[in-house]
């Protein structure tokens, strides 16, 4: 008897199901935060590089809506802030960079893109895509979201943590805030 292939809402199901799975079985924060990843010209972009700045990371994927949605939002806070954040997008999929730079092209999107070819990183506790992350200048992890974001909330949150003094000390557990 002849079986049916998945359609690709089961596959977007199932692999977001396997990302949550290898998230949650993780060690994390073992390592620091910490990262070197290729951009899509094969050159390594390292999260160190930006120490002394705030560096926004979104964890995204190209078969993700939301992700792709939040995108022309990642950019209007890039152009605005960029003297105060850095914004590094990680391609969290296993494709090559000609397939995500179709992506970044057509969406407009400048700041770095980064490929994680699927593999989560120490210290990035991905529990879903998108997720976005904010690293404060010293290198600590400040702030979590699961969900899309905009330009908006993350300058209202950078400027929050920095008047709370939120770049000077390592969060031990941090909320994950889930946006709508």
């Amino acid at each position: 008897m002849p079986v049916a292939a998945p359609s690709i809402g089961s596959r977007l199901h199932f692999g977001l199901w396997l990302t949550l799975l290898f998230a949650l079985s993780l060690p994390i924060g073992a390592e620091g935060l910490k990262f070197t990843l290729p951009d899509l010209a094969g050159r390594p972009v390292r999260l160190a590089d930006f120490r002394g700045q705030w560096v926004i990371v979104n964890f995204w994927a190209s078969w993700c809506t939301p992700c792709l949605l939040e995108m022309p939002e990642l950019e209007s806070f890039h152009q605005a802030q960029r003297s105060r954040a850095v914004v590094i997008g990680v391609n969290f999929e296993n494709l090559g960079p000609s397939e995500i730079r179709f992506f970044a092209e057509r969406l407009g999107v400048t700041f770095p893109i980064v490929l994680s070819a699927g593999k989560l990183m120490p210290g990035f506790p991905l529990k879903g895509l998108p997720t976005t992350f904010l690293v404060s200048p010293s290198g600590a992890l400040a702030d979590s979201y699961l969900g899309g974001v905009n330009a908006a909330l993350l300058t209202a949150r950078l400027t929050e943590l920095e008047r709370t003094n939120g770049s000077s000390e390592p969060k031990a557990a941090l909320p994950v805030h889930t946006q709508p």
